[in-house]
């Protein structure tokens, strides 16, 4: 039992601090250090398809469900001209699925965002990137509209790049895709309290061991 526990341990707090520098960077707003001028003077933009794992075949449209719903937001936004083209572009919008890996030794499991990198076409260089979080719970009709809710927190912290600014809905948006839901935060501190129980229980019964009555002989008194 002891060493299941270890492993449920070790992977709550390895996936507590993987997610916590992802939070943290997505709760930064652009302030000290200066964005580059051309993302907010762009006017056009090419949108480049960066593609997804095998982990996206979850949701409808599989990998190049960011791609499609990332472009048909912006397209309803306005904000920008799209065009069929790099060389045409002002800026390359490069828009990606990512499950990276988290966890300690064969207890891993996946940490799913949609990543946007915006990159200048002349130098492609990366001028900027920005990720959101996405949550896979329930139907598959649920995953889909959570997705596509991940796309549209990706296209407002777009908006927060540019100088946007953004509904209370929005922003409410954006601070709750940088949390963990209730319910992971609940399974994460019950885990971890019952693996602390457990890991000192165990140690009190490795120091406390039970004492066993001592055998009798017929002719003989119990030993006291």
């Amino acid at each position: 039992m002891f060493p299941v526990w270890s492993r449920f341990l070790c992977i709550t707090l390895a996936l507590s601090l993987a997610f916590t520098p992802v939070i943290q960077a997505q709760q930064a707003v652009p302030g000290g250090a200066p964005v580059p001028p051309q993302i907010a003077e762009a006017h056009t933009v090419f949108v480049s398809n960066g593609g997804g794992s095998n982990y996206f075949d979850m949701f409808t449209g599989g990998p190049d469900r960011a791609y499609n719903t990332f472009y048909g937001d912006l397209q309803r936004a306005g904000h920008y001209q799209l065009v069929s083209a790099p060389a045409q572009a002002d800026l390359i919008f490069e828009v990606k699925s990512i499950a990276p890996t988290v966890g300690v030794g064969d207890d891993v499991g996946p940490n799913p965002q949609v990543v946007l990198s915006i990159v200048d076409p002349k130098t492609q260089a990366v001028l900027w990137t920005t990720r959101a979080n996405v949550r896979a719970i329930g139907t598959k009709g649920r995953r889909d509209r959570q997705f596509d809710q991940s796309v549209d927190v990706l296209v407002d912290k777009l908006g927060q790049i540019t100088g946007q600014p953004l509904s209370p809905a929005q922003a409410k948006a954006v601070r709750d895709n940088s949390r963990w839901p209730t319910a992971a935060k609940v399974f994460l501190v019950v885990g971890i309290a019952a693996a602390v129980a457990l890991t000192t229980y165990g140690i009190y019964r490795v120091t406390h061991p039970p004492t066993l009555p001592q055998p009798t002989l017929p002719g003989f008194p119990a030993v006291r």
